[in-house]
């Protein structure tokens, strides 16, 4: 009988050895599986981001932030909370966007993101110019930003483009005060305003494509007080635009003024005419684009993504053309050659930041290095190669 029963204890014995052997190995798979809080608040904040719902995204990366914020998405979550404004759009959107992205560069000054954030920074102002004729000041914003990726990541894939739209931007700042200076020049309503206008554009804006224009202005202007400059003007005109609509005006002026027509400076025209765009052609919709450009209903593209697409292009090419019979190195050496076509050195007279008017080095109103010295504190101007320790996050201070 008692072996009996030693008998039955030993197999209970064994039968829950057996049961908290699998109900162990159970919990362990199961704990292996969940995901950590922090990602996982932050996947949901993607997948309501992904679907549009940004207001709820918002609401999931800020939870992020608040509960854990030494987590190591802190940075992913920051930086979506950016997307979460740029992505809803608007003026309002388009302006938090903008602060939360400038935060994000403060906080985490080494993330490689660093550099997308200012390109959306720019992005952002850029989609909300008007046309010259309309208020300048985002145009100023933008061209301020621009100012500040080249100093920060001269180096980056994306100085290509970023030279591109500073063209484009000064081109509308100096259509802007062109504009303006000849309807203070018609009817004589302000001659001294006209010849800040254009002397403004002559001075700030070297590589502008109506600069035979602005000059002829000018000696316009001084011609009609009977100043002794206007000759001198005519003269510039004469040299470097021999292209130009006002050549034949200038020359017979200078004639008639008794003066010495200049001979024409074959690679200073060449290097002015280079400047000018090619037509877009007639079209008769043409009027309506422009108003609705005007009114800001036609937005521009979206420069942060064409940057973003243009540089995933050139890689796959570059790819592909290791892949056809770059041999030995080749992938190496065609990095080195996209790298060194994103970085070359500007033209001088479009990598240094305009000088204003009142001598100050700056546009008006605005600092090349506005930005805080804290900005700029351990950044990384090749765009963030190599990472930093990330700061704890700390909401920023209104």
């Amino acid at each position: 009988m008692k072996r009996v029963i030693r008998y039955i204890w030993a197999v209970a014995l064994l039968g829950i050895i057996f049961i908290s052997f699998g109900c162990t190995q159970k919990s362990a798979q199961l704990q292996k599986g969940i995901a950590p809080p922090d990602k996982t608040l932050y996947d949901t904040g993607a997948a309501y981001l992904k679907k549009g719902q940004f207001t709820t995204a918002r609401l999931t990366f800020q939870t992020l932030l608040n509960t854990y914020p030494d987590s190591d998405m802190a940075s992913d979550a920051y930086f979506a909370m950016g997307d979460t404004f740029y992505d809803e759009g608007g003026t309002e959107n388009l302006l938090q966007a903008i602060n939360q992205y400038k935060d994000f560069i403060i906080f985490f000054p080494g993330d490689p993101r660093a550099a997308d954030a200012q390109m959306k920074i720019i992005s952002a102002n850029y989609k909300q110019m008007r046309t010259p004729d309309r208020d300048t000041q985002y145009a100023y914003n933008t061209l301020d930003e621009i100012v500040t990726f080249e100093r920060r990541y001269a180096s980056h894939d994306y100085m290509p483009l970023v030279r591109q739209l500073r063209v484009a931007v000064e081109d509308n700042l100096a259509r802007g005060d062109l504009g303006v200076g000849e309807y203070y020049l018609r009817g004589g309503r302000s001659l001294l305003g006209a010849l800040r206008r254009f002397e403004n554009v002559y001075e700030k804006y070297k590589n502008f494509e109506e600069m035979d224009r602005v000059i002829y202005r000018i000696g316009e202007l001084y011609d009609r007080i009977e100043a002794p400059e206007a000759a001198d003007w005519y003269a510039k005109l004469a040299e470097a635009y021999p292209f130009s609509p006002h050549y034949e005006a200038a020359k017979k002026r200078l004639t008639e003024m008794g003066r010495e027509i200049p001979e024409v400076n074959e690679a200073l025209a060449a290097a002015n005419k280079a400047n000018i765009r090619p037509s877009e052609g007639f079209s008769p919709l043409r009027p309506l684009i422009d108003f609705g450009k005007a009114l800001g209903f036609i937005a521009p593209p979206d420069q942060y993504e064409v940057a973003r697409k243009t540089i995933e292009e050139e890689k796959a090419q570059a790819a592909a053309k290791a892949e056809t019979g770059a041999g030995a190195g080749g992938d190496i050496q065609i990095e080195s050659v996209i790298r060194q076509s994103a970085s070359g050195a500007p033209d001088d007279e479009t990598s240094a930041p305009p000088t204003g008017s009142d001598g100050s080095g700056g546009l008006p109103g605005i600092s090349p290095d506005s930005t805080p010295d804290s900005d700029d504190a351990g950044e990384n101007p090749s765009g963030g190669a190599g990472q930093q320790s990330k700061p704890r996050y700390q909401r920023p201070k209104r």
